[in-house]
């Protein structure tokens, strides 16, 4: 470094020092630093009301996302904070003290940037008395609770870089006023505008129609997301490189007004240009490297980027794909839609093929008993609890609330979301959209199988998903071309060389569903197959007192789904009705997947057969590459979706889907966020709004009194 930079270096720390100790000396930034603080205090005040409500599930988000995020009321008052303090350069002005520091051998560019540095220093001390927030929560934290210290730390780095790029571009604002007054009102003009065009994204698309990423860049480089981005742990280059930029261009603007007066016309435009050139290039260049650079996440558990295996099913969707966000009108569950709105578009951003929409059940009731049935959803569920149903053409899959997320007690015993599995849940269903390989199924006719139109409803869900049923008239040499064989309720057994040459096709990886007529002989037509898979069939037909329905021989079943790939979703929530069920048994390799209660039974009239227990209606094996499904009550499927509802047909088309290798897994590791919860009394949480609303800025302003006391003594 040459002698001439070294001498520049030192003037400007000489500036800002001398700026500095002036600003904490007078009772105008006491005022500002109580001001501050207590706006801060009240933010934290109202995210320890959050964290505190036993009434309400803990927050999925970074432990103090919501405070750094503030509302737009309180970044309003924290730019005008910022507004004031960049008008300090104008009350220099006024009382002469600038003309001295240019007269002496000190360009105005070092004697900005001096007073720039100064006005950041004294922002960050008004900041430094927050650290005692971040002690609160971990005091008042349950001992397992977990603060990922990487967001905490880059919420303040965000702050700190987000105030001085405000400082940069409100001291231009003001380079000219010599009144403070007049400065501070300009200043908070120009950040004003950068809020609101940052919060106005739809204005800005209805200014600019064929300007859609113009738009979502200035909603993006607005200094609110920016403050949630960082306070989440996610450090994104573009936004460094628009605060960079907009910090060197403020500052050239500046270095350039303020010397309007003294300057030759010529050179003074010149100036302002490049000034301003250098703020427009930060915007394009952002802009530039947003579409290039991934996102830097400092937080513990990569909650601000998606996993490999996500971005794979992405990168191998073959056609667009809409996902329709069904958000509920119901405040506890925001923050989970926040974040579902957060990870679809981190997706959307590594697929352009996947767009984003969102639709409000309350504004178009009627369309909501369709969309539904389509998902196979109760209506309540969808309307209260919301979903996200992505469709591609005719295919669709619908991620509903306890698919996204499971809710429970924490360690207070108050709500809590146990486990949040978003990536994972819309990853899942976008890997089964986007295998669009043509399947076959191959039913077996000519045996008394129940007809085509009994599982029309099956078949119908199986088309959207492009697997095609077809009837074959023996197994004894099962086509290549068959994925799964389809034995549906056989009223008589199939030939022994059919039975055979199935059997041979279990060996060589092959599929079978197997679907047992509640009429008739208790059969399914392959029992000798069966038999090897560890399933058989039992005599009677399954009653279950805590399953009754107006049916004869029916029983409805909401609880009793195994944790297995064709039952997924099912669990309390999705009910199926099962009419003339016969009883299985099962022994390794098979496995229950559907059962009754405890106090399920297998009757014969009058008589018990068995039970109680919980009786068996659909089990499955896998052996190899080989697997095997055996569905009871094979008729069930054909009841009135009135009375059954759509479980039933979507169950056992999802046994058909496992079958033909349509249900992938997807190994997104879980990604919850910080969930923490205070332990606080109400009367504990009005202490510590006391003590940061009123306490904590008292204390700081006389600190600054005795300082600039003694100083001056």
């Amino acid at each position: 470094m040459t002698s001439a930079r070294v001498t520049t270096a030192r003037q400007v720390l000489t500036i800002a020092r001398m700026q500095l100790a002036t600003a904490l000396r007078s009772p105008v930034a006491w005022m500002l630093a109580a001001g501050f603080l207590v706006l801060e205090g009240v933010s934290f005040a109202s995210l320890v009301a959050v964290l505190a409500d036993p009434a309400r599930p803990a927050p999925i988000g970074a432990v103090l996302e919501g405070h750094f995020g503030g509302t737009l009321l309180a970044w309003a008052i924290q730019l005008t904070v910022l507004a004031a303090i960049a008008a300090r350069a104008a009350d220099d002005r006024r009382t002469g003290q600038w003309e001295v520091l240019v007269a002496a051998p000190i360009s105005e560019g070092a004697a900005i940037v001096g007073t720039w540095l100064g006005a950041v220093a004294l922002y960050a001390i008004l900041w430094l008395p927050t650290v005692a927030y971040v002690a609160i929560v971990i005091v008042a934290s349950p001992g397992d609770a977990h603060v990922d210290p990487g967001p905490v730390l880059a919420g303040y780095a965000g702050q700190l870089l987000i105030g001085a790029a405000a400082l940069a571009l409100a001291l231009a604002a003001g380079a000219v006023a010599r009144q403070p007054m007049v400065a501070t009102v300009a200043g908070f003009a120009a950040l004003l505008s950068w809020l609101v065009i940052g919060e106005l994204p739809a204005l800005v698309l209805s200014l600019v129609r064929d300007h859609a990423d113009l738009s979502r860049a200035l909603a993006r480089f607005a200094p609110r997301p920016i403050a949630i981005g960082f306070a989440r742990g996610a450090i994104d280059p573009a936004v460094l490189a628009w605060l960079g930029g907009a910090t060197a261009g403020g500052l050239a603007l500046a270095t350039a007004l303020v010397g309007l007066g003294r300057r030759r016309t010529g050179p003074l435009v010149l100036a302002v240009y490049r000034g301003a050139l250098a703020v427009v290039a930060a915007g394009l260049l952002a802009t530039l490297i947003a579409r290039h650079a991934e996102v830097w996440d400092v937080s513990a558990r990569g909650r601000n980027h998606l996993a490999a295996p996500t971005v794979r099913v992405l990168a191998a969707l073959p056609a667009p794909v809409t996902a329709t966000v069904v958000r509920p009108g119901i405040a506890t569950l925001d923050p989970l839609y926040d974040e579902v709105d957060r990870v679809l578009a981190m997706m959307a951003a590594k697929q352009p093929r996947l767009r984003v929409t969102r639709w409000d059940p309350a504004r178009d009731p009627t369309a909501a008993p369709a969309a539904a049935a389509a998902a196979a959803l109760d209506e309540r569920e969808l309307v209260r609890g919301g979903a996200v149903i992505l469709a591609r053409g005719t295919r669709q899959r619908a991620v509903a609330l306890l698919d996204l997320v499971a809710v429970g007690r924490d360690a207070i015993a108050a709500p809590t979301f146990t486990t949040v599995a978003i990536e994972q849940a819309l990853a899942r269903a976008l890997a089964e959209l986007a295998d669009d390989t043509p399947r076959i199924v191959c039913t077996t006719r000519g045996h008394g199988e129940v007809g085509a139109a009994a599982w029309q409803a099956v078949f119908a869900r199986l088309a959207d998903d492009a697997i095609a049923v077809e009837p074959i008239d023996g197994t004894a040499d099962v086509p290549a071309r068959c994925a799964v064989v389809a034995v549906l309720a056989a009223q008589t057994p199939l030939a022994a060389d059919d039975q055979r040459g199935l059997a041979a096709y279990l060996d060589r990886g092959g599929r079978l569903l197997v679907a047992v007529s509640g009429d008739g002989a208790p059969g399914a037509g392959v029992d000798v197959v069966l038999a090897g898979w560890g399933v058989a069939i039992g005599a009677g037909w399954v009653d279950d007192p805590d399953g009754a329905i107006d049916l004869p021989r029916g029983v409805r079943v909401i609880e009793g789904y195994a944790d297995h790939p064709i039952a997924r979703g099912f669990q309390g929530r999705r009910p199926t009705v099962w009419q003339a069920a016969r009883p299985l048994t099962v022994a390794a390799p098979a496995v229950a997947v559907v059962t009754t209660s405890a106090r399920g039974r297998a009757v014969d009239g009058d008589r018990v057969v068995a039970g109680p227990a919980p009786q068996v209606l659909l089990a499955a094996a896998t052996r190899g590459d080989a697997r095997v499904v055996v569905v009871s009550g094979a008729e069930g499927v054909a009841i009135d979706p009135a009375v059954r509802g759509h479980g039933t047909d979507l169950l056992a088309a999802r046994a058909l889907a496992w079958l033909a290798g349509r249900t992938p897994e997807v190994a997104v590791p879980e990604k919850p966020g910080d969930q923490v919860r205070l332990v606080l009394t109400a009367g504990e949480r009005r202490a510590v709004a006391g003590v940061v609303v009123v306490g904590l800025p008292l204390l700081v302003v006389a600190i600054l009194a005795l300082w600039a006391r003694r100083r001056r003594a």
